[in-house]
Formats: C-alpha cells, sequence, structure tokens
C-alpha cells in the first residue's frame, strides 16, 4: 500500500501535522516539540518493519528519540483546535483521529511521560482527557488527565466510531 493511503486509514490529517515522508523507505518521521515550538525530537514510523528489532532499534516499527529530557510532545499544532479541552494519548495515529475530528489532541508518547510532561499539562489552561489503551499502560496514563477514558478496544485507532463521535460529544463544547 502506499505510504501516503497508509497514513490517511490511520486517521492523519496530511495538511494539519505534515510529517516527513521517505517514500523509498516507506518511512514517516513525525517531529516533536515543547512548549516553546521547539523541535526536540521525532518519531520515525515504518509501517511495513516489525514491532521491534533487536541490534538497531532504528529499524524497528516506531522509533522516538528525543535530544535530552524535556517536554517532547507531537500535536502542538491542533491546540488552537477546542481552546477548552485537550486530549493526550499515547501514541501519534491515536492523537490524529481526535485531530482529525477537529479537537485539540496531543501524543505524549509513553504511557507514563516524565514528570516534566506531566507537570506542563497540568498548567495548560485547559481540561485534559487522558484516552488510554485498555491495559495496564493505560492505567498509568491516565494519571496525566483531569479526566482519564479508557477505550472499549486495544486502543483508540481500532475503537469504533461511535466511541470515538461519543466522547468529542461528551467532552468538547462547542
Amino acid at each position: 500500500m502506499d505510504l501516503v493511503q497508509h497514513l490517511k486509514q490511520r486517521h492523519l490529517d496530511l495538511e494539519l501535522h505534515r510529517p516527513a515522508l521517505d517514500h523509498a523507505e516507506s518511512t514517516a518521521t513525525f517531529f516533536l516539540w515543547n512548549p516553546s515550538e521547539q523541535m526536540v525530537g521525532f518519531q520515525q514510523y515504518r509501517p511495513g518493519a516489525d514491532k521491534m528489532v533487536h541490534g538497531d532499534p532504528r529499524l524497528a516499527r516506531y522509533f522516538t528519540f528525543v535530544g535530552h529530557p524535556t517536554v517532547a510532545v507531537w500535536g502542538l499544532e491542533s491546540l488552537h483546535l477546542t481552546p477548552g479541552v485537550v486530549f493526550i494519548t499515547e501514541g501519534v495515529f491515536d492523537a490524529a483521529r481526535l485531530t482529525r475530528r477537529g479537537v485539540s489532541a496531543l501524543a505524549v508518547l509513553s504511557n507514563d511521560p516524565n514528570t516534566d510532561v506531566k507537570n506542563w499539562l497540568r498548567c495548560l489552561p485547559r481540561r485534559v482527557i487522558a484516552v488510554c489503551d485498555n491495559d495496564a499502560a493505560g492505567r498509568r496514563l491516565a494519571r496525566c488527565g483531569d479526566v482519564a477514558v479508557s477505550t472499549p478496544g486495544k486502543d483508540l485507532g481500532e475503537s469504533p466510531e461511535e466511541f470515538v463521535s461519543d466522547l468529542i460529544r461528551r467532552f468538547v463544547r462547542r
């Protein structure tokens, strides 16, 4: 499958988020930003790769690099979409599913974000809704939000459209 089509199937709005695409290597690179809008890292996604690659983690399906311990999130460009609330998720594609629906969502790229990320989220002038995978890791992420919601499936990407619509309707005032 074509890389662009694959990313669109995973709910990524290529006009809003603009990852760097390497079609020859079938790789998408998502840039990670701190609250001062400085690029502090990246996550590479290789849809055809194994989830784990022993010997060279850069060849795995997901490879994340952050230059030094800091706040590093994906999706800051969506914060203007819904000023009163921001959804947080573990992964890029879970956040992308929400931003495609016109709501603010950030991927914290972890189920247990570092203290800097947690403190920054607490300082946001928004209600933070943690959308958690339905597992032990998701329960750790739940501690980062004002409210936590578990997905009915493995993660938000695999949840029914009805769940996503209800989630947005429940927390976003339009």
